[in-house]
């Protein structure tokens, strides 16, 4: 299995790496590498290694990736890397000294992105920052979840009360995750779904003085909040701006996630964020259609004033995620390679007609075959031919208006027509979006290497976490060569296993 996996990255043109640092159970620094490469026209994440770091600068990250591709017995791995993919961290980053820098001394064509993902939650904590209201919600949800996190007798209590009320009670959760924003969203969206249970229970803590001086605050403070119509009007907008966040950070979390898939979506989510300034969001729709008067759900709020408008407020948030996630974005979409890309992947959005269509592409299809030219010439690419071809595949395009761009790999026919101009094609699916893979696999290294499994080998957690996220699924497994290789290896011992004795032919005699 390992062999075929290895196998399979070693036969690819173009592929970029993933990397990603954590610290084990046994307080050992990891450096996880991840392989991007396109299989019949989709993207795809393959683990190649975890490393331990000796060094933790760029020159020990990089140290450890060529290690990862010397077990896999690819020496030359740098001719076939076409993208580089990270967290922001200056030691991946940085312009002078960073691994990528590093790597682009050697291989200039390549691109370096910093993770979507993790461009979006630095976008949102920079917005959350500037704006009190979202503080204020924040704070309530962490108390919320201390409140029930460690006290198995609060949580007993709230189910209590849930029961009493014939109310269905989920547990409040953390918001801080490795995705946080669906994390937050997750979290808002169990404190409004739970709001009757919830505020009982504090209501309850306040009035019988149950618990210490702190319990009781945090329960004064967080049921003042709760019945604060201004405060739980902006929960429920912020539950509609985190859902539309939420939505983009799982896309591009995906590992079949394109480039051009990634600049659609943040078009989508500038236009969805800028249609909730003016226009009432799913949840909030449903908060103002429960209130009636001063109740919402059995409770009294205070400061209800009907006629107050919120717009103002709304826009002043909704600007400031704007502006952060386009300061953190900019660079990305403007950069001229990237924009190339996006726009050759971008198929659907090819014009429709044959005057336009003729020139469509032309400038952007130079650029990056210049960018490109030296990795797409070892791979026996024939660069002049490149053109011809992109006009063909416009054409075919133009007559076949939904065919995707996978088709165009799956197909011998179309792959024959268009060999050239697809490995240019397959250079830009293979250009890394997120590290998010990187992140499932540091989850994967804690359940394998628990405390309870400290000791554990670098090469047999290497492995270990090779059949975890490579392996196929247990209904799938066939043992009888696993069994048969073991049985064969000649080991001294096999715990609970004794050749002399048949129980088998004893349980006979018994009988």
């Amino acid at each position: 299995m390992y062999e075929r996996s290895i196998q399979k990255i070693a036969e690819k043109k173009f592929y970029s790496i993933l990397i990603d640092g954590a610290t084990d159970s046994s307080v050992t620094e990891n450096e996880l590498v991840f392989v991007r490469l396109v299989n019949c026209g989709v993207p795809e994440n393959h683990y190649l290694s975890i490393e331990d770091i000796q060094n933790a600068n760029a020159q020990g990250i990089l140290n450890c990736i060529e290690k990862s591709f010397e077990r896999a017995e690819k020496a030359d791995w740098k001719s076939n890397l076409v993208g580089f993919g990270s967290d922001g961290a200056s030691v991946n980053l940085g312009s002078k000294g960073g691994v990528a820098a590093l790597l682009k001394n050697e291989v200039p064509h390549l691109i370096s992105v910093h993770c979507i993902a993790h461009r979006l939650e630095l976008a949102a904590n920079n917005a959350i920052k500037s704006q009190k209201i979202m503080r204020d919600i924040q704070d309530v949800l962490t108390n919320i979840y201390k409140q029930y996190h460690y006290s198995p007798k609060a949580l007993r209590e709230l189910r209590n009360i849930a029961d009493a009320l014939e109310e269905k009670v989920l547990k409040p959760t953390n918001l801080h995750g490795t995705r946080w924003l669906p994390h937050v969203q997750k979290a808002l969206t169990v404190l409004l779904k739970n709001y009757t249970v919830i505020v009982t229970h504090f209501d309850h803590i306040t009035g019988g003085r149950i618990g210490n001086a702190e319990v009781q605050g945090r329960a004064t403070n967080i049921s003042k909040k709760l019945k604060d119509y201004p405060f739980l009007y902006m929960s429920f907008f912020m539950l509609d701006v985190f859902k539309t966040l939420s939505l983009l950070s799982l896309k591009v979390q995906k590992d079949t996630t394109t480039l051009s898939q990634f600049l659609e979506s943040i078009t989508v989510l500038h236009f969805s964020l800028i249609e909730l300034k003016q226009t009432d969001g799913e949840e909030l729709s449903k908060f103002t259609a429960e209130i009636n008067g001063d109740m919402f759900r059995n409770n009294t709020l205070k400061n209800v004033n009907p006629a107050e408008n919120y717009r103002a407020k709304r826009e002043e948030i909704i600007n400031a995620l704007i502006e952060a996630i386009d300061k953190r974005f900019a660079p990305m979409e403007k950069d001229p390679v990237l924009k190339a890309a996006a726009t050759l992947l971008e198929i659907d959005e090819y014009p429709r007609t044959r005057e336009e269509l003729a020139l469509f592409g032309v400038e952007q299809l130079n650029l990056l075959m210049q960018h490109f030219a030296a990795i797409l010439q070892n791979a026996g690419c024939d660069i002049p031919s490149v053109g011809d071809e992109f006009k063909a595949f416009k054409a075919h395009v133009h007559a076949h208006k939904t065919t995707p761009i996978e088709n165009y790999f799956q197909s011998e026919d179309l792959t024959r027509r268009f060999e050239n101009y697809l490995m240019l094609v397959e250079i830009l699916l293979a250009l890394p979006i997120s590290s998010a893979a990187c992140e499932r696999g540091f989850s994967c290294m804690k359940r394998v290497k628990s405390d309870w499994r400290s000791s554990l080998t670098p090469s047999m957690l290497r492995m270990l976490m090779f059949i975890a996220i490579e392996g196929c699924p247990l209904e799938e497994f066939n043992s009888i060569p696993v069994l048969d290789r073991w049985w064969r290896t000649g080991r001294a011992k096999r715990p609970g296993f004794n050749p002399f004795d048949f129980r088998g032919d004893q349980e006979s005699d018994s009988d």
